[in-house]
């Protein structure tokens, strides 16, 4: 079929019109392309000016302010980032001018390439003898131990002198020897180092990094100078890592020695020794061989496992503090490395009392906790042993001895710690008559003797506190007028009946088949 001019012209028409639209139809689309980006662009940077300028404004808030997802109306905005404080004004500057980057002097060890122009057959390559010489061909031995590469390279210059005329001599240092340093102080191991790497981090990393005590803001570097006197710089290694800044650019040289010293760990310091202890150059967690002696269920030596170092799991391996330990005072002893003793005074009782974190102190090999007892003077009148027996610091459970007629002798159980004296009365076979006469002996080992007290248990059963006192390990509660008179007879007659803790429990167990046939009726 043949189409006609008129039909053929209106074709292409047609044609012709709907490529002029499909080409709108792209440039529309890429316009408004272009101009959703221009506009996000104005406003993000008009969102950054305006930040700038507001320093208080938060950005984040300005972005939430401009797209909304929808459904988190409700949501509150994510916390600011947090900015590091900035490093202090002089920090990484007062750098002693015997640390400062001084020329590289060549010693045995280091392997350097000698060439000289024009006779490829003189040169040398290889390491320095240890006596500090090397041997090239027609100059024979030469002492470069000592020298820079330019010094080193102008004395060969010299040599070859006398047999070349103007002699080009050139020297180059291809690998530098290892440096041997002392590492020292609050290290996981101490000793001598060879470095590859001449930079403190390296040092420290090969003693095993540092412990959780060392004061990572006053590492020391010890050089001796070739007059003979100690130069020391003091690094500074813990900026750093709270403010992302360079570390201290200081190269070590051989015979240098570093010491990190032992810093006291407070409360105050808890974030800087929770940093410390997650960086690169922390040292891996060991088995730890403590002391534990005084007011604890348990005194003895101890090994913590590796990661479990701390003074709450030494207090749970030797059984718990018993209710007589001053938690307020323990203290934590250690001998450093150059053999002094330092002493740390840690108060466990007031996180308790204030429901705040345990300041859970980080131990080490050879560390003695001593645990002293809690002092019977007004002072302590505000101490809630109540507390302390609630906490798991403290001994589960104490021993409790009842003797009475009606039990047929002395009865021993447990009881948790805590608990008070009509919590041991419970489930005895006791009548309101022997309720009359009960004494409470507990033995003093500050007085070496036994002390007695009567108690009121009708009054302790109508709400008189004063009449249900606490009780301690080991107590002894008598049931009965005469076992009260008789054994109150033993006591006060003899002037020391038992010398000790044993010695008294040992005298109320002898008491465990019948106290009829010690004391009769």
């Amino acid at each position: 079929m043949k189409l006609t001019s008129q039909a053929i012209i209106q074709n292409n028409t047609f044609l012709n019109r709907r490529k002029m639209r499909e080409k709108f139809t792209i440039k529309n689309r890429l316009a408004f392309s272009l101009a959703g980006l221009h506009s996000t662009a104005w406003t993000l940077s008009f969102a950054a000016v305006f930040w700038g300028f507001n320093n208080s404004k938060n950005f984040s808030e300005t972005a939430l302010a401009q797209s909304v997802v929808p459904g988190s109306e409700g949501l509150a905005a994510p916390p600011p980032l947090r900015v590091p404080p900035p490093p202090p004004a002089n920090f990484n500057r007062d750098i002693n001018p015997a640390f400062r980057n001084r020329p590289y002097r060549l010693g045995p060890g280091d392997q350097i390439s000698v060439q000289v122009q024009r006779f490829p057959e003189l040169g040398f390559t290889g390491a320095i003898s240890p006596e500090g010489v090397i041997v090239l061909p027609l100059i024979g031995t030469v002492n470069v131990r000592g020298l820079t590469v330019e010094e080193s390279q102008q004395r060969l210059r010299e040599r070859f002198g006398q047999f070349i005329k103007n002699p080009q001599v050139s020297a180059a240092l291809l690998v530098q020897r290892p440096v041997v340093v002392t590492v020292t102080g609050e290290v996981a191991r101490p000793g001598f180092y060879p470095l590859q790497t001449p930079q403190l981090p390296a040092a420290l990393a090969a003693a095993a990094g540092t412990n959780p005590t060392a004061e990572l803001r006053g590492v020391r570097v010890r050089r001796t100078l070739p007059s003979g006197a100690v130069a020391e710089q003091v690094v500074d290694i813990l900026t750093p890592l709270q403010t992302g800044i360079a570390p201290p650019d200081l190269r070590l040289e051989d015979g240098d020695a570093i010491v990190v010293p032992y810093k006291q760990v407070t409360p105050a310091s808890k974030s800087d020794r929770d940093l410390a202890s997650r960086y690169s150059l922390a040292a891996a967690a060991v088995p730890v061989q403590i002391t534990v002696t005084g007011e604890v269920s348990k005194p003895g030596f101890y090994t913590l496992p590796a990661g479990s170092g701390r003074i709450s799991a030494a207090l749970a391996i030797a059984g718990g503090v018993t209710g007589k330990a001053d938690l307020r005072e323990v203290r934590v002893r250690r001998t450093l490395m150059d053999g002094s003793s330092v002493e740390q005074p840690i108060d466990l009782y007031t996180p308790l009392a204030n429901a705040n974190d345990l300041f859970d102190v980080p131990l080490a090999s050879g560390d003695v906790i001593v645990i002293p007892e809690l002092d019977a003077s007004t002072k302590n009148l505000d101490y809630d042993k109540a507390l302390v027996s609630r906490s798991t610091l403290i001994k589960p459970r104490i021993y409790v001895r009842v003797l009475s007629y009606a039990s047929g002798g002395l009865t021993s159980f447990y009881v948790e710690n805590g608990s008070r004296f009509l919590d041991a009365l419970n489930n005895l076979p006791v009548n309101l008559a022997d309720l009359r006469k009960i004494a409470l002996i507990r033995f003093d080992e500050k007085q070496g003797r036994a002390i007695n007290r009567s108690i009121d248990a009708k009054a302790a059963l109508e709400g008189n506190v004063s009449q249900n006192p606490m009780l301690e390990d080991n107590d002894v509660i008598v049931i009965g007028r005469n076992l009260v008179e008789r054994i109150g007879y033993v006591i006060n007659t003899f002037t020391r009946p038992f010398r000790d803790t044993l010695g008294f429990i040992l005298f109320f167990e002898q008491l465990r088949n019948g106290v009829k046939n010690l004391f009769g009726p």
